[in-house]
């Protein structure tokens, strides 16, 4: 570990008004936060030096997320705990340190993300739509918009009356916004949802364990 450089994870919630914080406005919102506390950060070299901050896998916006992640960068060795609470005290209410740890993981090895969502719909609609043979939408690439099949790569669990764990592919090789879910549902059902929540809690990397 070099001591002048010194690799930090930050586990935090985004919930309430902060989820419809970009992730370069939740970004700038870090480094301003910082920037009122005294902890010994580190900043980018060059011509135009600033604080080093890093979001592992930036959440859709007007998702909710609890356990989110964030990489910073100290100049020297401080508590960890004394970190998360300089650092809650400065920030919005709606953004809260859990914890701050070394990391664990390498933001390469992420693959899924893990949603729990609460919908207010046609629970009829919704249960048929579920067991559509196919979900095709359409999604925008770099070759521009392409119809996909994302049935394959959708996986529901422990499914209650609009209550359900949703996975879904987030990773640099393949993501997938849980919105082109909901889209298609509602594109289906030929009404717009009365009441959609969404919470992302949990991200897992290509061996399945959790991120750390």
């Amino acid at each position: 570990m070099n001591e002048n450089n010194i690799a930090v994870r930050l586990f935090f919630s985004k919930t309430g008004r902060a989820k419809y914080i970009s992730a370069l406005d939740l970004i700038t919102c870090f480094q301003r936060a910082i920037r009122r506390t005294d902890i010994p950060i580190w900043h980018t070299q060059g011509f135009n030096p600033h604080t080093y901050v890093n979001v592992n896998l930036p959440l859709s916006l007007g998702s909710e997320g609890i356990n989110e992640s964030m990489d910073i960068k100290l100049t020297e060795q401080t508590d960890f705990d004394v970190v998360r609470d300089k650092l809650n005290a400065v920030l919005p209410l709606d953004i809260r340190i859990i914890r701050v740890a070394l990391p664990v993981k390498k933001h390469t090895e992420i693959e899924k993300s893990v949603y729990s969502v609460h919908i207010v719909c046609d629970y009829e609609k919704l249960e048929e739509f579920m067991k559509l043979p196919a979900i095709e939408v359409e999604k925008k690439t770099k070759k521009g918009i392409t119809t996909l099949d994302i049935k394959p790569f959708t996986e529901i669990k422990d499914y209650e009356r609009g209550h359900f764990t949703l996975i879904m592919p987030s990773g640099c090789d393949f993501t997938l916004n849980p919105s082109l879910f909901f889209d298609a549902f509602e594109k289906y059902s030929g009404e717009e949802t009365e009441r959609l929540d969404i919470v992302r809690t949990g991200i897992l990397c290509k061996d399945g364990t959790q991120f750390e």
